[in-house]
């Protein structure tokens, strides 16, 4: 993904750092200059930073490795400074399925902090078990006392604190809020998504998208008030970005059901023309500058379909000069083939989200058209469409 840096791949799933995230240093940076930490507090300061993102990592991996059990793939997994995105090629349709996938990023959350919890006890015993449990009550509650009140309850413990008896019940803590806020019903989070399948199961996956996005739209617009008002604005970015998905991702359901009622066969262009894969590039080039046909099915000698050849590498070819290439030398291999009666939502995951420029439709005598993105634009442009 632009604008991010590839930490590693793990259950073959690419991690990433988003360029933002560097943020999060410097608030911890700057976080340490304020209070004036030596070097060893610095340290632990970062090394908390570093624990909860893992912790939110972990969270992401729980939908992601839960996703591949029903088929789905996920792209990769970004760390931001407001939190994690696995990016799923898609959610499953079968509300259960989505109901587990979606619940299975909190539960990580519990077991995490269920951990926690134990370690904590192993580690801390007596009074230190005491200052704990205070410290993390201190931190579930939202009145909680200032750092002079904590201060002096420090020194009436007579206990000397290290910096794990302070992050442990911090972090601890924080896998709870995670688990809390994420199961508010505001769609597209977790919460959302497990409101959406629970409705999917009774009104359908249609009206139930409608109404989960309608209440996360709610959810989103409380956000960004109650963080402004608080200047809280991790939280009104969050709200931005709940508003702007939840609408996105209702759209594109209400999409799938109309396209789900089509086949490839309804727009199918059977006039195209057929590239040799021995033809020269200025053949391409002159038809893209007639402008009617801008991505094109390549053939061999023997009429079989042997790639197909995209605007960009046309345009590439003609930037260099190279008329005299022959086609395969730009031409794609990989091209794909659909049946007359393959559903249109299909064949727009094909053309919008794989990118596929161009794609042919057959049948038992082989390849009868074409469907490229100029004709699936004018076909969703179509009053009956809308």
């Amino acid at each position: 993904m632009r604008g991010s840096l590839k930490l590693f791949t793990l259950f073959r799933i690419p991690v990433h750092l988003h360029w933002s995230f560097g943020l999060i240093f410097v608030y911890a940076l700057y976080i340490a200059y304020a209070n004036n930490f030596g070097m060893l507090d610095t340290v632990w300061l970062l090394g908390f930073f570093i624990a909860l993102f893992s912790c939110v990592l972990l969270h992401e991996y729980g939908h992601a490795l839960t996703a591949r059990k029903y088929g789905i793939h996920t792209q990769d997994i970004i760390l931001t400074p407001i939190g994690g995105i696995a990016r799923l090629e898609r959610m499953p349709e079968k509300p259960i399925q989505e109901f587990i996938v979606a619940i299975a990023g909190p539960l990580v959350n519990v077991v995490i902090a269920g951990l926690l919890l134990v370690l904590a006890f192993l580690l801390f015993q007596n009074e230190r078990w005491e200052l704990f449990k205070w410290f993390l009550s201190n931190q579930l509650n939202l009145f909680s006392e200032t750092t002079a009140e904590t201060e002096s309850v420090i020194e009436d413990a007579g206990i000397d604190p290290t910096g794990l008896l302070f992050y442990l019940p911090v972090l601890l803590a924080t896998n709870i809020a995670l688990v809390v806020f994420n199961l508010i019903p505001a769609f597209p989070m977790d919460g959302g998504r497990i409101v959406r399948a629970l409705l999917a199961m009774r009104i359908g996956r249609v009206k139930a998208t409608r109404i989960a996005a309608f209440i996360g739209q709610g959810f989103a617009i409380f956000f960004v008030l109650f963080g402004m008002y608080n200047n809280a604005w991790s939280l009104t970015l969050i709200g931005f970005f709940v508003f702007v998905t939840a609408r996105s991702e209702n759209a594109m359901v209400q999409l799938d059901d109309v396209l789900r009622r089509y086949t490839a066969g309804d727009i199918v262009r059977p006039q195209f023309t057929r590239l040799l894969s021995t033809d020269w590039m200025k053949t391409p080039i002159g038809l893209l500058d007639q402008g009617l046909e801008r991505h094109f099915l390549v053939f061999d000698m023997d009429g079989r379909l042997t790639g197909f050849l995209e605007e960009n590498e046309i345009i590439g070819a003609r930037k260099k000069n190279d008329l005299s290439a022959e086609v395969s030398r730009y031409a794609h291999k990989d091209v794909q083939v659909v049946r007359p009666d393959e559903s249109l939502q299909y064949v727009h995951y094909l053309v919008r989200q794989q990118g596929d420029g161009i794609i042919g439709v057959a049948d038992e005598s082989g390849i009868i058209g074409v469907i490229d993105e100029a004709g699936l634009a004018y076909f969703l442009k179509s009053p009956k469409l809308g």
